[in-house]
């Protein structure tokens, strides 16, 4: 917890003196995503692929994640199933000319669905968590004036999902980026 304090206080100082970058009004990401998927503590791991879309409305350095969303599909168990993730949260950036790099803190809902009992026929086809991705981070270049590409974005979510004892599950994605107005 130090550590993530120490990073965030050495980005907000070194956020300020890119202040004066120009800084879009709004960002809205969609790509492609991979997710190492455990669906329950007993459940064997999966490799999930799928979509991962964010909305950032910014203000100044700290920009409001106001929804990232995404999907994946697998199959764990022989059994194929979703796993959605819905999260809010604040993002701090770094804007330098072509290069943009963030962290950020986020916090939500998770759901999946399975074509079978994938967590045993005391809890069956369907679970729901709260879900959070405490620490995560990206870059995206710079293409164009309203486009960037989402070099990687890594994600570590936490949930709660089946019997309990917690899973992670990391989540990479990378896409496009579209930049609206300037502040």
């Amino acid at each position: 917890m130090k550590r993530i304090f120490v990073c965030l206080l050495f980005l907000t100082a070194i956020s300020i003196y890119a202040s004066a970058q120009e800084v879009p009004v709004a960002e809205y990401f969609g790509g492609y995503s991979y997710s190492r998927i455990k669906p329950d503590f007993l459940a064997e791991g999966a490799n999930g692929h799928g979509f991962h879309a964010d909305i950032v409305l910014n203000t100044g350095f700290i920009g409001l994640v106001l929804a990232d969303v995404s999907t994946h599909f697998g199959k764990s168990a022989g059994t194929n199933f979703s796993m959605t993730t819905f999260l809010v949260g604040p993002r701090f950036a770094r804007r330098g000319k072509n290069v943009t790099w963030f962290i950020q803190s986020l916090y939500g809902f998770s759901s999946i669905k399975a074509d079978g009992n994938i967590f045993g026929p005391e809890i069956g086809r369907f679970d729901s968590s709260f879900a959070s991705a405490p620490a995560g981070g990206g870059i995206d270049l710079k293409l164009s004036e309203k486009i960037a590409l989402r070099m990687f974005q890594y994600d570590l979510v936490f949930t709660n999902l089946g019997r309990g004892g917690g899973q992670l599950h990391s989540r990479v994605s990378t896409g496009v980026v579209l930049r609206l107005g300037k502040q």
